[in-house]
């Protein structure tokens, strides 16, 4: 399964507005079926932007999902780089421009030259 760029800024709006502490399993992100929300809750985890429970397969240590609770440091760090609505039109071009896939450092490091942008206009 790919990225979805667009379902992880939802997700990790969702996770910032969401008013309390307690976990939600699937959030209800209109457009996206349970098993993608699922993979990007998991990929969320890994890069470390999501603080979750994982529950591990009992053969081995792979993840099979998590149980979200909130955004961690890192996610409200990366989050605030891409939440303005021009931003991620912006961000959202390049990728469409390049084959719509980009690696996360690319991403991230576009993010950080157009928010620094904004902040100087």
């Amino acid at each position: 399964m790919k990225r979805d760029f667009d379902l992880i800024r939802k997700l990790l709006i969702f996770f910032e507005e969401k008013e309390t502490p307690e976990h939600v399993e699937i959030p209800p992100i209109e457009g996206y079926d349970e098993t993608s929300i699922k993979y990007h809750m998991v990929l969320l985890h890994d890069a470390g932007f999501l603080r979750c429970e994982p529950v591990k397969s009992s053969t081995s240590d792979r993840v099979i999902y998590v149980i979200p609770f909130e955004l961690t440091w890192d996610g409200q760090e990366f989050l605030a780089k891409i939440k303005s609505d021009s931003v991620w039109r912006q961000i959202r071009d390049v990728i469409q421009s390049k084959g719509g896939t980009l690696a996360f450092s690319v991403i991230s490091a576009l993010a950080t030259k157009l928010a620094l942008r904004a902040v100087d206009a």
